[in-house]
């Protein structure tokens, strides 16, 4: 965390400004476009990172607890450059985006935590761009499945708080083709569960299928 490099009074600095927010699921905790004047801090809760052009979605990513949310526009034009939307209830510390330019230009260390922070989600979007362009739809699935029990959920079985619209914008699907792969995979003994509970039963089978590509990009 690049806040642990400040100093006592630098991190007063930052606190100083502090104010917290609380958003339910579901709540915009920044909207595309939009002034910013803060970085937003998620202090508990996921919050999906998405850009929205003429009503439709595109998930860049999920912001998980410890993440920071804005500093891709430190500098530059000031304004967010894509929306998050609350995944579950959330809490957010808003840090004034003017203290933290300051705070990057007088200590080294803090500002080479920001770009470590830039330099990781930058490689996730890369390795989300991979993974909606080369997986098959099953081995997408098979990537979320393992994301909500590993990571969202930390829990398997788990009880399923995100619905089937915004489990197929996660996967560049439809709700449809959603409830199919369910269908599939229940069908196949790969998961388990009813109602909104599901457990999943054969770890392996979904670590393979993350592997199946649509083609051999090796060959490009």
């Amino acid at each position: 965390m690049p806040v642990q490099a400040l100093n006592d009074e630098q991190m007063q600095k930052l606190d100083a400004g502090r104010s917290e927010l609380y958003f339910r699921k579901g709540e915009l905790l920044s909207k595309q476009g939009m002034l910013m004047t803060h970085v937003f801090f998620l202090r508990t809760g996921f919050a999906e990172l998405l850009l929205e052009n003429a009503g439709e979605r595109i998930i860049l990513g999920i912001a998980r607890p410890g993440s920071f949310i804005g500093i891709q526009s430190l500098y530059g034009e000031p304004v967010f450059p894509f929306s998050a939307e609350a995944m579950t209830d959330t809490e957010v510390c808003l840090k004034d985006i003017s203290v933290f330019r300051e705070l990057v230009l007088e200590n080294s260390t803090f500002a080479k935590g920001v770009i470590e922070i830039l330099n990781t989600d930058l490689i996730q979007s890369f390795n989300r761009m991979f993974s909606l362009t080369t997986r098959q739809i099953d081995g997408r699935f098979s990537e979320l499945l393992l994301f909500l029990a590993n990571v969202f959920y930390q829990s398997n079985p788990f009880e399923l708080t995100i619905s089937r619209r915004e489990i197929a914008e996660l996967i560049s699907t439809t709700p449809e083709s959603v409830s199919r792969l369910i269908g599939k995979f229940k069908n196949e003994g790969i998961i388990a569960g009813s109602g909104h509970t599901i457990e999943i039963l054969d770890l392996d089978a979904l670590e393979a299928m993350c592997q199946c590509k649509l083609l051999d990009t090796s060959k490009i």
